[in-house]
């Protein structure tokens, strides 16, 4: 393949689990997540990718285990990613998500 057909970019990733920090339960559900990421995907037009996934980390209360997600995103604006991160936090009620910026080569095929 060319290599001229690639550009260079930012992939961000924002990792967030679904349990509650008060409860430690999950209160969300897959479809749930899928409705609310889409919704404001769709009103700030972010283009995304979203894969469910499961996790474990330590707390204040012991080790947990949970139902997690990775979003990515290619080509945004940094303060709109980490603008999306604290909207997705305080809505899904977590202590915290981790957000990882990578640069990248990408080609659309």
């Amino acid at each position: 393949m060319d290599d001229k057909l690639f550009e260079k970019g930012i992939k961000y990733e924002i990792f967030i689990g679904i349990k509650d920090k008060d409860s430690y339960q999950e209160i969300f559900n897959v479809n749930d997540f899928k409705n609310i990421l889409t919704e404001i995907c769709t009103e700030k037009r972010v283009c995304f990718s979203l894969l469910t996934q499961f996790g474990g980390y330590t707390h204040n209360k012991g080790y947990t285990t949970e139902t997690s997600f990775r979003i990515i995103i290619i080509g945004f604006d940094e303060k709109e990613i980490a603008l999306l991160g604290e909207r997705l936090k305080k809505i899904i009620n977590t202590d915290t998500i981790l957000i990882t910026k990578t640069e990248i080569e990408y080609c659309f095929i």
